[in-house]
């Protein structure tokens, strides 16, 4: 299938799950006098009928909804989605209904895990020889006694292979990163002032060893942290042993189409590359260290 096929396809699919949403709301409204006629005479088997019927239709059409959001979606991501990262990236394995597990994202020490977890949009690749992996990961609480679950985490967990000297912990996270995890490495976490008092008001920086902090975070790294800062607004790292954690709180799901608006390449390719610079950036910034640590 070439990329005209697939655009129109897809906004075949979109316009086809907008008239379907458009039969929910209306059947929903038709339910509400049925269902105040049926409760009013509760004895009448035709207004009970007639509820019973417009329910059916609702759940019917919800059903036909779903199924073809997850047409829609299984074509975007193979189509749009894969090639682009193919383009992008080197050795790409990507498998967009499965997810980093809970037990390799408690390695990151970014987050505390909560009770409840999912992950989606597994990618696996490398660029100018460093690897990463990264996925959607939403991470919650729930009491036994409470009907409401806190959101610990929503967003992209990414994983960095790097090259530079291997450390044992540090960790940066803007001031409004909440649930913070702690690493698991058996050392205290010291907070460390660095040289920018700016950088200082904006993230809480913390290391096994502070010698270690003023090693990893260079100029030219918290300049791209105080970035993503801007960008995210929520955001923590943790560099440990050879690997770089990072998560981000994003709005939405990254390398997700929008079905509410019509569907052009060239606006796709632009915000599926949004999502890509998010890694091509912070490993352009690794390659720097690793030239200036060489």
């Amino acid at each position: 299938m070439g990329t005209n096929e697939a655009v129109e396809k897809l906004e075949a699919m979109r316009k086809k799950m907008n008239k379907m949403g458009c039969s929910i709301l209306l059947l929903f409204i038709a339910f509400l006098p049925v269902a105040g006629i049926g409760s009013l005479l509760a004895g009448n088997i035709g207004g009970i009928i007639g509820s019973v019927a417009v329910l059916v239709a609702i759940v019917v059409v919800c059903t036909r909804n779903g199924k073809i959001n997850e047409e829609y979606k299984k074509l975007y991501k193979e189509k749009f989605v894969y090639s682009i990262l193919e383009e992008q990236f080197d050795n790409v394995i990507y498998k967009y209904k499965e997810g980093l597990s809970k037990e390799a994202v408690s390695q990151f020490g970014l987050v505390r895990m909560g009770n409840r977890y999912s992950a989606e949009d597994y990618l696996k690749a490398s660029y100018k020889g460093i690897g990463f992996e990264q996925s959607e990961v939403t991470i919650e609480d729930k009491g036994q006694n409470d009907d409401t679950a806190t959101t610990y985490f929503r967003g992209r967990m990414i994983a960095f292979d790097i090259s530079i000297k291997s450390v044992k912990s540090v960790q940066v996270f803007t001031d409004t990163f909440t649930h913070r995890g702690k690493p698991n490495i058996g050392y205290d976490m010291k907070h460390v002032e660095m040289e920018s008092t700016d950088f200082n008001k904006k993230f809480d920086v913390l290391a096994a060893d502070p010698v270690e902090a003023y090693y990893v975070l260079t100029p030219q790294f918290m300049e791209r942290v105080d970035f993503l800062k801007e960008k995210f607004k929520h955001v923590g790292i943790n560099f440990q042993g050879n690997k770089l954690y990072v998560g981000i709180w994003t709005a939405g799901d990254a390398f997700d189409g929008d079905v509410s608006r019509e569907v052009n390449f060239l606006d796709e390719k632009a915000t599926i590359m949004a999502d890509v610079r998010v890694i091509t950036d912070i490993i352009d910034v690794l390659g720097m260290m690793r030239k200036e640590k060489e």
